[in-house]
């Protein structure tokens, strides 16, 4: 007589090891089976099951499967036909009630259940999600909605990887949007996007900050003031002695010291030094540098000689001063200090229109020879982050290369700082949190080396939760990535990766003991996640929707362009030189007279 089995039932226990077990499919089960009307195939990756252990049932993901060859686990074994599949156990219900982790374990010959998607859509609904953000759909089951927790994407931290093509950036758009228009109007995200991707991605809703505006964009500045001392001779002055180090520090402590005064409210003396963060005049610092070197002197006794020209230091012009006499007489030379190179390679980033963001930071902001600014940093952290639009994206596309990192370490560390500060007031993390979304991470957080964000993002990483900043680390090489901050990263999405070494680093990351899932990520289509951990209480293969607003980081058109009857006219490769020579992709057009570069198709 054939013994009935109820349809759902698949297999049994055989072996637990923590959150991993071992099950042996039923003999003579078929790898297709039919379920009210539905069919479902039994061992596939990532698929669920369900052990019923009493009032409570225990949910895991099919992580590896196989047959014939069996694994230690199944040694002796003569009940089953060599079939087994390996699943990681995520979650619990009880009372019809789903909680991510579990409890209580299995035992040996426990009952095992496909779930089905009936079952699927409980635990789904069920599932305790505070701050709901829909993102896409369950690529198993087309019909429910991929739900992240909002709450804790931001304050536990998440990471976006893949390999380029595969979705990220049109992920990160769709996260922007849900958030933009999913019932959080009052939030704070800050995008960190060294590439100009974003821009056309928020729409409406965000603002968009540029070194080079266009449109409706506002101008980006990041006063020099604003940052550490060592991060600010780096990028003005280069390379010095560690004598000159000294020198140096005590120069631009003395010129914060004197503009401390205009603040309103002052600081302390004693709290001031070469690091805080106060205006100083950087052409006043070039001026003073420049003219300790140039000096003559009228005696032993190092007595200035009288200047021939007086200098301006707003026009860059130095003092200058009788030269030293060939002979034993006066003029006399006198002490250097070596910095005639570092003062010239201040000069000309002083000239140089691509660092005006960054050495000439607008009108409000730009120190007179004296230390005083009509604005200050205030002005500065609210108009990034306390506007009345959700997204703020940080275009960095027109920054100097060399100083790209610098750059964004300055914006995250003033953001940062602002909120830490604030504590518990109205626009402190605490209150109101803060999102930072960092594209091309690697970049910022490179693995082995310092950069100049890197203090301030590891920061963020390792306590930004205390103080409401949130993290979401986005890129395509996990394995540049430095791994302590990846690690701190409790939700992983990761999309179609296929390079062996980056998988391996996303398995080590990967939560809820889901390393095997990364065997999957080669094989994602396009615009198709796995997503685990913290924001997402069931780890799931997620189909995710084309955003609204696109991001331009995608592929080219090469139909449209390859497959054009006519050429773009040779007069425009002038205009590309144009744009070249003035640092901008929006130059007037010489071969049309008007305008902004158009190819001929548009």
């Amino acid at each position: 007589m054939t013994e009935l089995f109820p349809p759902t039932l698949i297999g049994d226990v055989q072996s637990v090891s923590g959150s991993l077990v071992s099950i042996r499919l039923r003999k003579g089960l078929s790898s297709l089976v039919l379920i009210d009307g539905t069919s479902y195939r039994i061992g596939q990756i990532g698929s669920f099951i369900r052990i019923p252990l009493g009032y409570t049932s225990l949910y895991g993901v099919c992580s590896q499967v196989g047959a014939a060859a069996l694994p230690p686990a199944f040694a002796g074994d003569s009940e089953g036909d060599g079939r087994w599949m390996t699943v990681t156990l995520f979650g619990e219900s009880l009372g019809g009630q789903f909680e991510r982790g579990v409890g209580q374990y299995p035992t040996f010959g426990e009952e095992v259940h496909l779930v089905t998607n009936v079952e699927l859509e409980k635990i789904y609904g069920s599932a305790n999600v505070g701050t709901p953000l829909t993102v896409g759909t369950i690529a198993s089951s087309s019909g429910i909605d991929a739900k992240l927790d909002l709450a804790k994407l931001v304050a536990r931290h998440s990471a976006v990887v893949g390999s380029s093509g595969s979705g990220k950036s049109n992920l990160v758009a769709v996260i922007l949007d849900a958030i933009a228009k999913q019932g959080y109007s009052s939030a704070r995200v800050l995008v960190i996007d060294p590439h100009g991707e974003y821009a056309s991605a928020v729409g409406d809703s965000g603002k968009v900050f540029s070194a080079t505006p266009v449109d409706d964009q506002e101008a980006l500045f990041v006063p020099y003031w604003a940052l550490p001392f060592e991060e600010m001779l780096r990028v003005t002055l280069g390379d010095v002695s560690s004598t000159n180090d000294a020198v140096l520090r005590s120069e631009t402590e003395r010129l914060r010291s004197a503009s401390a005064c205009f603040l309103d409210p002052s600081p302390p003396t004693a709290s001031i030094s070469a690091d805080s963060p106060i205006p100083f005049s950087i052409k006043q610092l070039w001026a003073d540098l420049i003219d300790f070197e140039n000096r003559s002197y009228t005696d032993n006794s190092c007595s200035v000689t009288t200047p021939v020209s007086v200098g301006d230091p707003e026009t860059l012009t130095p003092n200058t001063y009788p030269p030293p006499a060939l002979g034993a007489g006066a003029p006399f030379k006198g002490p250097k200090r070596g910095l005639t190179r570092n003062t010239e390679l201040l000069r000309n980033r002083l000239r140089d229109s691509r660092y005006d963001f960054l050495l000439s930071p607008g009108p409000e902001l730009t120190p007179t020879l004296d230390g005083q600014t009509d604005g200050d940093l205030d002005s500065l952290v609210a108009s990034w982050v306390g506007h009345d639009r959700p997204i703020t994206v940080i275009d960095l596309s027109g920054a100097p290369s060399d100083i790209l990192s610098l750059v964004a370490g300055t914006v995250l560390r003033i953001v940062y700082d602002a909120l830490f500060w604030a504590a518990d007031l109205p626009v402190g993390g605490r209150r109101q949190p803060l999102l930072v979304v960092l594209e091309e991470a690697h970049l910022f957080l490179p693995e082995g080396r310092e950069s100049a964000a890197q203090r301030t993002v590891s920061k963020i990483a390792k306590e930004g939760r205390k103080y409401g900043v949130g993290l979401m680390l986005v890129t395509q090489r996990p394995t540049e990535l430095d791994s302590s901050a990846l690690s701190q990263c409790g939700t992983m999405i990761a999309l179609r990766l296929t390079n062996p070494a980056d998988r391996g680093r996303v398995a080590a990351a990967m939560p809820d003991d889901l390393a095997n899932f990364s065997s999957l990520l080669p094989a994602l289509r396009t615009g198709e996640a796995i997503m685990a951990g913290e924001a997402l209480a069931i780890p799931s293969r997620v189909r995710l929707p084309e955003a609204p607003n696109k991001a331009s980081g995608g592929d080219p058109d090469l139909g449209t362009g390859w497959r054009s009857i006519s050429r773009p006219r040779v007069e425009h490769y002038k205009s590309a030189i144009a744009n070249w020579r003035s640092l901008s992709t929006t130059s007037t057009d010489p071969a049309e007279g008007v305008g902004p570069v158009q190819n001929e198709g548009e």
